[in-house]
């Protein structure tokens, strides 16, 4: 197998690039990196020196064209995406794509047809986490029964959040245009797509309450609350904030998610020892049961399997709940249908209209 040369296209959401590129200097089989590409010349060429050998430049399409460069990870903020993506396709290079998939409908739907051009994998870390993707195996093979219902939130600190790792400001994070939203929609987007995965349903209606309780003045929400039912019967609820004052709950996760089955119940807590409770009444798996994860297979290991499903995926494997364009569509329209809730005041059905903003 040849090396895939990987470029990374922007520093913007600098919380996921560096790890990626963290992984890939300590080195993933058939993958290297090249080089990267963003507008901070500064902050360019300290993360080039650090990680891949001083190759840097300003000019995004000049990275993305490079011989050398056979994929691209997009990093860049969340309004550039579909020009970032569609200029990948054009010089016809696969796309490793961070969250959200964008911040319109629109875009979204320009990121999906270059889709069909190349393969585009969207970076949802939630679908391999060691712990989360070890439960999945569990409910599929009937330790709760079928999920009813579910509930995911987090609580976290907007001081955590910022523009870059040598500033102290939320910067495009909290720019509406540039970010399309502020603490529903960051974090939120991972939540839906965990229902769609953990579940194996789309959501048909949503009802949602979003707004800014603790940072008024921030520009966007700081708070948002959606209620979705799917399409196979299940009712689940998304919470995903950043109006914590720090991070706090030694008895509970800032992160975690509580699904109920017919048969049984699942607490997961990432960051909280044990991670994950499985509780059945039927054998193997009355009673409780929990199971925790150390060093890196705790939460840093998802960058590291991540790259290598995007490396198997380009390369022809037939994976089983790769994400998909389609699939960062589809977690959009549900943060997208949840705005539009919290706006009209009303319920809202899914999919939505082609018009939809």
């Amino acid at each position: 197998m040849t090396d895939l040369g990987i470029g990374i296209v922007g520093l913007h959401n600098h919380y996921h690039a560096y790890p990626f590129a963290d992984y890939l200097k300590r080195g993933v089989d058939g993958l290297r990196l090249v080089g990267v590409a963003d507008e901070r010349a500064d902050l360019a060429k300290e993360f080039a020196a650090q990680y891949c050998d001083g190759d840097w430049t300003t000019d995004y399409e000049q990275l993305i064209r490079r011989d050398d460069v056979d994929a691209v990870i997009v990093t860049s903020y969340t309004s550039a995406h579909a020009d970032h993506v569609e200029l990948a396709a054009a010089a016809g290079k696969h796309v490793l794509l961070d969250k959200p998939i964008a911040t319109t409908m629109a875009d979204a739907r320009r990121i999906v047809a270059a889709s069909g051009q190349v393969k585009v994998m969207m970076a949802y870390l939630l679908r391999y986490l060691p712990a989360y993707r070890k439960v999945l195996d569990q409910v599929r093979q009937g330790a709760v029964g079928d999920l009813v219902s579910g509930f995911y939130s987090i609580r976290f600190p907007v001081g955590a959040i910022t523009d870059s790792p040598n500033t102290d400001t939320q910067g495009w994070y909290a720019d509406p245009v540039r970010g399309g939203g502020g603490g529903f929609l960051d974090h939120g987007v991972h939540f839906t797509d965990f229902f769609r995965w953990f579940f194996g349903q789309d959501a048909v209606s949503v009802t949602a309450h979003i707004g800014s309780l603790t940072y008024q003045d921030l520009g966007v929400e700081d708070y948002g609350i959606a209620t979705y039912t799917m399409d196979g019967g299940a009712i689940v609820t998304v919470e995903s904030t950043w109006h914590a004052p720090d991070y706090f709950g030694p008895l509970s996760s800032p992160d975690h998610a509580s699904l109920s089955g017919t048969r049984g119940e699942i607490e997961l807590h990432y960051q909280k020892s044990p991670q994950v409770e499985v509780q059945g009444v039927d054998d193997p798996w009355k009673g409780r049961h929990y199971f925790d994860l150390v060093g890196e297979e705790r939460y840093e290991a998802c960058y590291r399997d991540l790259l290598i499903a995007f490396r198997d995926w380009v390369n022809g494997a037939d994976l089983d709940g790769v994400p998909t364009a389609e699939d960062g569509l589809k977690a959009l329209e549900m943060i997208i249908g949840a705005y539009e809730s919290h706006e009209t005041g009303r319920r809202v059905s899914l999919p939505l209209g082609e018009d939809a903003k």
